[in-house]
């Protein structure tokens, strides 16, 4: 399922968000997870508990998992359980405690869970500053990027999907008659799949420049430990710095101002060629001897698939309107947790 376009709301919005309506259903729990807390307010009433909560520590694992631990000290994640069977939009905002706001229809099965998207996408956006710039697509196109393959890392997700979304998806961001560069495009397709080539392109060319020992996930760990996160508000130029600097090799801010400032047309065929990516139909198949094969699986290594896990959970600080008691499952991993198991 493709990224679609996510619009950020003010935090002005954040007292509202908790408040739960009355006669309502309504709890709130915590999840720590790689030295991060996630604040989980949910409205409205659980279907599928186990797998609510399996999706919630998993998107926060594969972020984790990418980034080198959770972005964030802690953010609040509001729910809200409305009619459908699908997880909907999702919008991040900053400061000093980030919230993440997100729908999930009431007959959402577990199945959906397991291969949504949207959450981690969110979280990505946690790990990267708020820019000053107007170069929205520098945050959006990293989440389209890194999340599935976080979630290829995470052991929840085939390396074939990464490559198959990009492979679909990358043509909608390549300049049409008449554009130029990223910066300040207003266009959907540049914005998401236009940012996600960007993040392609460095990629690959920090591995080339270091002969595999780097990649972007290091560059982006640097911000990260430089305080980059969605708590602060700075250019992309400045981050871009910052991120060249951790990688060693500079790549991001050469590669920002040829592509937010001119038009750049990338040969998206020799491309997959060179990284050994074919497709037909909507599989996808790899070229083990293609000359960017190497860089390919660094980028998404065979990971063992596993099944998913529980992180600990501790409880919260504050329980509103009518707790829904945990599944027996849920509870029994919870006890096992707190006991050291």
């Amino acid at each position: 399922m493709n990224p679609v376009p996510i619009p950020f709301l003010a935090p002005v919005l954040l007292g509202a968000t908790l408040t739960a309506v009355a006669g309502e259903p309504s709890f709130e729990r915590t999840l720590e997870i790689a030295g991060g807390r996630v604040e989980v307010n949910v409205r409205g009433k659980l279907q599928h508990e186990e797998p609510f909560w399996r999706w919630i520590d998993e998107s926060a694992r594969a972020v984790s998992t990418y980034f080198g631990r959770f972005p964030v000290p802690r953010v609040r994640l509001a729910v809200r359980v409305v009619d459908g069977d699908r997880v909907g939009h999702g919008v991040a905002t900053g400061g000093p405690v980030p919230l993440i706001r997100i729908t999930i229809g009431s007959d959402v099965t577990p199945a959906t869970f397991r291969r949504d998207w949207m959450l981690t996408h969110e979280m990505v956006h946690l790990a990267f500053p708020n820019l000053t710039s107007d170069d929205a697509w520098a945050e959006e196109g990293l989440a389209t990027y890194v999340e599935p393959i976080a979630r290829v890392r995470n052991g929840t997700m085939d390396p074939r999907e990464p490559w198959r979304q990009l492979v679909e998806g990358v043509p909608q961001g390549l300049p049409a008659a008449g554009d130029h560069g990223l910066h300040g495009t207003r266009s959907w397709g540049r914005t998401y799949w236009g940012g996600a080539l960007f993040w392609l392109l460095a990629d690959l060319k920090i591995r080339e420049a270091t002969g595999g020992r780097r990649g972007l996930e290091h560059g982006l760990r640097g911000v990260l430990e430089a305080g980059g996160s969605i708590r602060e508000s700075w250019s992309l130029e400045r981050t871009l710095q910052i991120a060249d600097g951790a990688a060693g090799v500079s790549v991001l801010v050469p590669l920002y101002r040829q592509m937010a400032f001119g038009r750049v047309d990338t040969d998206l065929e020799a491309l997959w060629r060179r990284l050994g990516v074919s497709r037909s139909g909507r599989d996808i198949s790899f070229d083990d001897d293609a000359p960017l094969a190497a860089l390919r699986q660094a980028i998404t290594p065979d990971v063992p698939r596993r099944e998913a896990g529980l992180s600990r959970q501790v409880p919260s600080l504050k329980t509103t309107g009518a707790c829904l008691p945990a599944s027996p499952s849920v509870a029994k991993a919870i006890r096992g947790l707190n006991n050291g198991a």
